[in-house]
């Protein structure tokens, strides 16, 4: 009796002792998993981020342009520069990747700054450039919108398509293009002989527009599908800043046509000249009676011999 009593203690004690080591077990996986998710949030690496700096530079042609980029917490990854209207990258770190000796990544070592650098900046190099951290996450990146001043080309002007000689029903077509000072013009008309060309008013004319606000121009093109008889005239194309240019169209019919090729080239003579030249093309008058004399001298010998000699 007293041996089954002391079994069932010595059972009871190792089953409490089992149970305490396996609830202590558990708490120190639990705790150990605490302890290093809170070590890891101590020491895990700030994403990068971006310091403050110009989105907006404007350069003058000739000048070293100069796009800041400065990142925070950037670590062991690498800057991309490029443009947007591009996928492939101009610079990865320190090195340009591109053809062009002209650009220069300016970086300090140790330093945030990553500054995209353009020697000799030209209108062409005027964009928008984006510096982004080469990582999964393509929205980390910042963008740098550049312009550059020529100042050859800020006297305002505009141009207009030369005379044209078209024949009846074939197309015209007519390009105006104008240049502001500092930004394009708002709106262009077009006028043919005095009278404002309305496209929304008459079919098979079309006038299509396109603005620059980066170029400063104003772009417009005028098209009348078939051409008609009344369709020529003196064309003129002005901007809402009193900028005008002219230009004239002809319109012909096949033999007006010919005629302009032939005037064109020098070859075209009025009906005296025509008239003029078929005459001394033919023989003169002396030539003619000079001829006749000599037939008539011929035959006179001829009858005199058959005279003498047949009769």
């Amino acid at each position: 009796m007293f041996d089954l009593l002391e079994k069932a203690s010595c059972y009871f004690e190792l089953r409490n002792y089992f149970t305490t080591l396996l609830l202590a077990v558990t708490f120190v996986r639990a705790y150990g998993e605490i302890t290093d998710h809170r070590y890891a949030e101590r020491h895990r690496t700030p994403a990068p981020d971006f310091l403050h700096t110009p989105s907006n530079v404007t350069f003058h042609r000739g000048e070293l342009a100069v796009l800041r980029c400065s990142v925070y917490n950037l670590g062991t990854k690498t800057i991309v520069w490029r443009r947007t209207d591009s996928s492939f990258p101009l610079t990865s770190g320190t090195m340009v990747v591109v053809a062009d000796d002209r650009l220069q990544i300016g970086h300090v070592q140790y330093k945030n700054q990553w500054d995209l650098m353009i020697k000799n900046v030209q209108p062409e190099d005027a964009g928008i450039y984006e510096c982004q951290v080469a990582s999964r996450d393509k929205t980390v990146r910042r963008l740098v919108q550049l312009s550059v001043i020529d100042p050859e080309s800020d006297i305002p002007e505009i141009k207009i398509s030369e005379e044209q000689y078209v024949e009846r029903g074939d197309p015209i077509v007519l390009q105006c293009n104008a240049t502001g000072e500092y930004y394009p013009p708002d709106e262009m008309d077009w006028f043919r002989n005095g009278q404002k060309v309305d496209s929304s008013r008459k079919s098979g004319i079309r006038i299509l527009k396109q603005l620059s606000i980066l170029k400063r121009t104003f772009s417009s093109n005028l098209k009348i599908d078939r051409a008609k008889m009344t369709d020529g005239g003196t064309y003129v194309c002005r901007t809402s800043s009193m900028q005008i240019a002219s230009t004239k169209v002809h319109v012909l019919n096949g033999k007006d046509k010919a005629e302009t090729y032939n005037r064109k080239r020098g070859t075209l003579k009025d009906d005296g000249e025509q008239k003029s030249g078929l005459m001394s093309a033919l023989p003169s008058s002396g030539y003619i009676v000079s001829c006749s004399c000599c037939y008539l001298t011929f035959l006179s010998v001829t009858l005199y011999l058959l005279h003498v000699y047949v009769l």
